[in-house]
């Protein structure tokens, strides 16, 4: 069986991204194949082989108390797991991602309100008309809030599956780097949340437009000289 493992900080000379973890049997048949010195390689292994064991305790007192027991026996080879200095530089920096994520929401809520109240003011004879028409207030709202949500639409269905890609293969390629084992999860309900969010919002943003929208006079716009 081969797997990957992320390694602690053992010894100096294992680490993320460093070492490997095999059985005794399966290291003295890797080091030693069968034949007439394989009795003299295994035992020139045991004697000045630098590898360690790798053992795990119970949680709990009864484990915390072995582990007590076994640092006082053996003070000079037996060490318990280090943090690697790389995790916990990664750990400080774990906040960069929504930070980041954050700016881009104000960003993109900045540009959506810009938009919407842009295209009010670039339509208010096409406002006006439609009111003449027989357009009511809350018909009018209803037409900007209709644009909002096709905008959000569009950067939703757009902008989740290529952040999703994206971002597996920037954490897959970080990950690697590290010398971790690189594991991305998309929570689905999370991203569904975050598309009806999207949408909310920018209806909320709208409100604003649609007000200066309702505001128009149609006899004023549409007077001709």
């Amino acid at each position: 069986m081969v797997s990957q493992d992320s390694f602690p900080e053992l010894g100096g000379f294992v680490s993320l991204g460093s070492g490997a973890l095999v059985t005794t049997s399966g290291l003295l048949h890797a080091l030693c194949p069968p034949g007439p010195h394989q009795a003299l390689c295994r035992q020139q292994v045991s004697q000045h082989g630098s590898n360690g064991i790798r053992v795990s305790f119970v949680p709990g007192p009864q484990g915390e108390a072995a582990v007590r027991h076994y640092l006082d026996a053996f003070p000079s080879i037996a060490t318990v797991p280090v943090t690697p200095t790389s995790l916990v530089n990664f750990g400080q920096a774990v906040n960069f991602p929504l930070i980041f994520g954050a700016m881009l929401a104000v960003f993109g809520a900045a540009t959506l309100t810009h938009l919407l109240v842009v295209s009010v003011a670039r339509r208010r004879r096409e406002v006006g008309l439609l009111k003449v028409l027989g357009f009511v207030n809350g018909q009018v709202v209803a037409s900007v809030a209709w644009q909002a949500t096709t905008l959000a639409l569009i950067g939703v269905v757009i902008g989740l599956p290529l952040g999703i890609v994206l971002g597996k293969a920037t954490w897959n390629l970080f990950a690697n780097n590290l010398g971790v084992v690189p594991s991305a999860v998309v929570p689905v309900w999370f991203v569904g949340a975050l598309a009806v969010a999207v949408v909310v919002a920018a209806n909320l943003l709208a409100l604003a437009p649609a007000a200066a929208a309702i505001r128009v006079r149609p006899a004023r716009l549409l007077r001709t000289t």
